[in-house]
């Protein structure tokens, strides 16, 4: 297909698929990002259209799937650290979300190892003291004092970086 057969029976349903894109998504700005990659894959995978027997349904279909993924990939990130995604969330408030969620990462990437793992088992493991206790072959002490201090930097940098960019974290 030719750059000209493409624009001829992509184009022409360019304002229905961004309807899609927003009834899915409910955001203009993500809609039209999820537009934009919808197009370029169709794009990519033009030599394929000519066999397509309605092009119409199948650029709404490759729009549909990717704001469905836009949307999985904003629930798995959220989901990876026990976030709850209410189903009224936007992706454009779940991107803020992996905005922070990265941050958090960063943050505890810069831990001390010991008081990383600390913090990783009882936090995303959800052990108790007694189990990080009997895993690690800390102190039941050691373990409280780790937890508190890793606990502690990470409040710390967060605050740091909310004070730095004004980006909150309630």
């Amino acid at each position: 297909m030719t750059e000209k057969e493409f624009k001829e029976a992509v184009l022409p349903h360019h304002q229905m698929m961004l309807a899609e894109a927003m009834r899915l998504l409910k955001n203009r700005d993500e809609a039209l990002d999820c537009l934009q990659d919808a197009v370029t894959t169709l794009w990519k995978s033009r030599s394929k259209l000519n066999g397509v027997g309605n092009i119409k349904a199948y650029c709404l279909k490759s729009v549909s799937n990717r704001a469905l993924e836009i949307i999985r990939q904003s629930r798995i990130a959220c989901s990876e650290y026990g976030m709850d995604f209410p189903g009224d969330v936007t992706p454009a408030s779940a991107f803020e979300g992996r905005e922070k969620i990265a941050i958090l990462r960063k943050s505890i990437k810069l831990l001390p190892e010991n008081e990383r793992k600390v913090v990783l088992m009882k936090a995303i493991g959800g052990l108790s003291i007694d189990e990080i206790v009997e895993a690690t072959g800390f102190t039941s002490a050691n373990v409280r004092v780790l937890l508190h201090r890793g606990r502690k930097r990470i409040k710390d940098y967060l605050k740091k970086f909310t004070d730095y960019y004004g980006k909150g974290f309630e």
